[in-house]
């Protein structure tokens, strides 16, 4: 099986599953609400939400770039962020892939080795991994009641039910597929050694970095404007206008879970947990669901259309390279 048909396959099961959540996340929704949901919302407040997503999209930039100066190169800002959104449209064909698309793209526009920006990668979402847990605390401590109920009515006993019911054959067949990819690491080690030397190279930016004082503000700046972002969706429908910015944190931090799930974009994962966290508030699911619709679709629209802007901005910028390197050789 050569590596497109792999890539294919993958894309095929990580849309089904995308495809799957939607359908579960929708299946229930009665749509005449959901359309007069989608009418009260107001926009000048989603579009305000879009504006702060942008500035959070150029933190990262800015952020990035630091991790990337300190191995030594000095690229330019754009192209930087040139390959931070062409990453994130990456991630609507297969989970996670942004991640390489982007280390793949400096590597063509800018000559960086292509497993010390990856540890560079690793270093940021480190960093994410490490905010986001501070959140969860700070937003255990405050909501303690609303996030108690929600993880034991929304989470833990849905799962223990389903866990109770899976058959002993699929436990099996995780056990052979979990042993395949031992077996299949053990014959690819002398590459992976090679990337995790590339990865501690990467890596011990996030130690050395000079700037890490600068590093650090952009990080709660990323921060800040998503949290504002979730705060301003949730004032601009009239269901969830009363809920405050703590509301709003605790609405992040359940949404972020969202997007980790692997399915292209956090399609179906986010809506469903989004509705679940707001029906601890007593917002019905139907209502719950045109909350992360109106959040998750304002925020993915943008994401592609500037992913398609960096993309056709790399492109033109890879021929120039390809014509020049042509002029050289004649």
């Amino acid at each position: 099986m050569n590596k497109r048909i792999i890539k294919i396959l993958k894309y095929l099961f990580f849309l089904a599953l995308a495809v799957t959540l939607m359908f579960l996340a929708f299946k229930s929704v009665d749509f005449d609400n959901f359309i007069n949901g989608l009418r009260s919302v107001d926009y000048w407040l989603i579009g305000a939400s879009i504006i702060l997503g942008i500035v959070g999209y150029i933190f990262r930039t800015l952020r990035w770039k630091i991790l990337i100066d300190s191995l030594g190169y000095n690229i330019s800002i754009k192209n930087v962020y040139n390959a931070t959104m062409i990453g994130y449209l990456a991630n609507f064909t297969i989970p996670r892939i942004g991640e390489i698309i982007r280390c793949t793209v400096l590597k063509k526009t800018d000559k960086i080795d292509f497993e010390k920006t990856l540890g560079t990668v690793i270093v940021e979402r480190c960093y994410d991994l490490l905010f986001l847990f501070l959140f969860l605390i700070f937003v255990i401590a405050i909501r303690f009641k609303v996030f108690g109920a929600f993880v034991s009515e929304k989470i833990y006993q849905p799962m223990i039910e389903k866990i109770s019911a899976i058959p002993i054959f699929l436990i099996i067949c995780i056990i052979i597929a979990i042993a395949a990819i031992g077996f299949f690491i053990f014959h690819i080690r002398k590459r992976i050694n090679k990337i995790i030397k590339g990865l501690l190279s990467g890596l011990k930016t996030g130690i050395k970095m000079k700037r890490r004082k600068k590093f650090l503000c952009y990080t709660i700046l990323i921060y800040l404007c998503y949290w504002l972002t979730g705060f301003l969706v949730l004032k601009a429908i009239p269901t969830t206008s009363s809920l405050n910015a703590i509301d709003a944190l605790f609405l992040f931090v359940i949404g972020a879970f969202g997007w980790v799930i692997p399915a292209q974009g956090g399609f179906g994962s986010y809506h469903i947990l989004v509705a679940l966290g707001l029906g601890v508030y007593g917002i019905s699911y139907d209502d719950g669901i045109v909350v992360a619709t109106i959040s998750h679709e304002s925020s993915v629209i943008f994401m592609i259309l500037l992913g398609f802007v960096s993309l056709i901005m790399f492109l033109v910028l890879s021929n120039k390279i390809k014509k020049y390197k042509i002029s050289l050789t004649k």
